[in-house]
């Protein structure tokens, strides 16, 4: 009997995690699995998405509080040949309390701390509670696996597999290069407006780019938060804000990749970095930090890294893929077969591994 895989998650909106958990039911159901989705809370953005695949999607639990959630996640798993998949960290919290001990995987989607808003030692007993309960924990990049056991917040008796992000498509979009015959380049960023981003190294890289004048810049930055305010005023102080467009977050992705000729990532850590395999399925070249899983997911030899957070370094390498044809073209070639490397079948294969053994050792 083949089981029904049921993947619980905090929510289905905009993010990194849940885009790629449509990604993935999709290739789910495309491969003859039974799949549905159960999400705990919030705005439920993708909820056309998925049922435009035939995923079926489970709103009541989103109506209850959290104990109701865990009474009714209990009868849920009294249904024979159900498979329980949790995401983000208040959906594993859940499987763990309302679950028997190894009837769940869980996916750990952050380089961050499981209850990052807590104490270090209580976010500690909470994740090594949740990994205890759990069969195995897939971490999406091995930055994440080692951020993990750096911050001891798994046990040693964990089964850990690290199973990457993927796309359904890794051949790239061919797109025709900029023939514009004035200076107006255009370059873009998808991250949410908090810390981690490091969006101000962006902006300040885009000032040194505006005083060096050696073609005028527009930047669209796709993405909401709580610096939104913060970052708008920092625009006007260096005088770029002229030069910065805000979009706000976007669900059709396809018309933001086409609009701009270069993706900039600013982030100080990213546990997989989504947008990465985006920019580069669109085409785009890609200028990003050599830190934490993003030279896992570009490759250790992408053109486009920079080895640190200074704005010079950014200005320079971005100016260097807008005005050098030849260094545009070798990371456009570089970013094909990198990407070969990210299918979702891969990755669902690599997901079907982990849901065999668990339910060899429940049988």
């Amino acid at each position: 009997m083949t089981p029904t895989i049921v993947h619980i998650i905090t929510t289905i909106d905009l993010g990194g995690a849940e885009k790629q958990l449509l990604t993935l039911v999709e290739c789910q159901k495309r491969l003859g699995a039974e799949v549905e989705v159960l999400y705990l809370k919030g705005r439920p953005a993708l909820i056309k998405d998925f049922n435009d695949m035939g995923i079926n999607v489970a709103t009541s639990f989103s109506t209850l509080n959290f104990l109701q959630q865990a009474l009714a996640l209990r009868k849920r798993a009294k249904t024979k040949g159900v498979l329980f998949h949790a995401h983000l960290p208040r959906s594993e919290l859940l499987c763990a309390l309302a679950l028997k001990k190894a009837s769940f995987v869980v996916t750990r989607h952050n380089s961050e701390r499981f209850f990052p808003k807590a104490p270090k030692a209580i976010s500690r007993v909470l994740s090594r509670f949740v990994l205890g309960k759990a069969f195995a924990c897939i971490s999406i990049s091995q930055a994440v696996s080692d951020y993990l056991e750096n911050i001891k917040e798994i046990n040693k008796s964990t089964k850990l597999f690290v199973i990457h992000y993927g796309l359904k498509q890794v051949i790239p979009k061919k797109r025709i290069e900029n023939r514009i015959s004035n200076k107006t380049r255009r370059i873009g960023t998808v991250a949410r407006l908090v810390p981690q981003k490091n969006i101000p190294l962006l902006l300040n890289a885009l000032q040194l780019l505006k005083t060096q004048g050696e073609f005028d810049l527009q930047l669209s930055i796709a993405g909401d938060g709580y610096l939104h305010k913060k970052l708008r005023l920092m625009t006007e102080n260096l005088h770029i804000d002229e030069l910065v467009t805000w979009t706000g977050k976007i669900s059709k992705v396809e018309t933001f990749y086409d609009g701009i000729e270069l993706f900039v990532l600013t982030s100080n850590y990213e546990g997989f970095g989504l947008v990465l395999l985006e920019a580069m399925s669109f085409g785009v070249p890609v200028v990003a930090r050599r830190i934490s899983a993003i030279p896992e997911v570009l490759g250790q030899s992408h053109p486009g890294l920079i080895e640190s957070d200074c704005p010079l370094e950014l200005a320079a390498k971005i100016t260097e893929l807008l005005s050098n044809s030849n260094a545009r073209q070798k990371c456009l070639a570089y970013q094909s077969e990198q990407l070969l490397n990210f299918s979702i079948e891969k990755t669902q294969h690599a997901h079907g591994f982990v849901y065999d053994q668990m339910l060899k050792e429940n049988a």
